[in-house]
C-alpha cells in the first residue's frame, strides 16, 4: 500500500472505503494530494483499478452522449450494475 498517510481519512478518524474515495476522485471532488494517494493505491488495489476505468469510461461515454452535460448518478449505477451482471 501507499507509504504517505491517507488524505482521505475524516477529523474524526473514520477511513473511508475505495468506493468513498473513488467517488471523489471521478466526480473531481478529490484534492491534488487525494489523486496522488489514490493512484498509488490504485497500484496495489486491482479492484479499484478496475472499478475507476469502468466508472470513468462509463462516465466519459454519456458526457460525450449527452451533448457534453451532466449525467444522473442513478443512471450510472444503473449501467455500473448491468455491467457487473453482463460480465459475472
Amino acid at each position: 500500500m501507499a507509504t504517505s498517510p491517507n488524505p482521505f481519512i475524516q477529523a474524526d478518524g473514520k477511513k473511508p472505503t475505495c468506493l468513498e474515495m473513488l467517488q471523489l476522485i471521478v466526480d473531481d471532488q478529490a484534492t491534488e494530494e487525494q489523486r496522488v494517494y489514490f493512484k498509488q493505491h490504485m497500484d496495489h488495489c486491482l479492484p479499484c483499478y478496475k472499478e475507476y476505468n469502468v466508472d470513468l469510461a462509463i462516465r466519459e461515454l454519456l458526457k460525450a452522449k449527452c451533448c457534453g452535460g451532466g449525467c444522473p448518478e442513478d443512471i450510472v449505477n444503473q449501467i455500473k450494475s448491468k455491467i457487473k451482471t453482463i460480465s459475472a
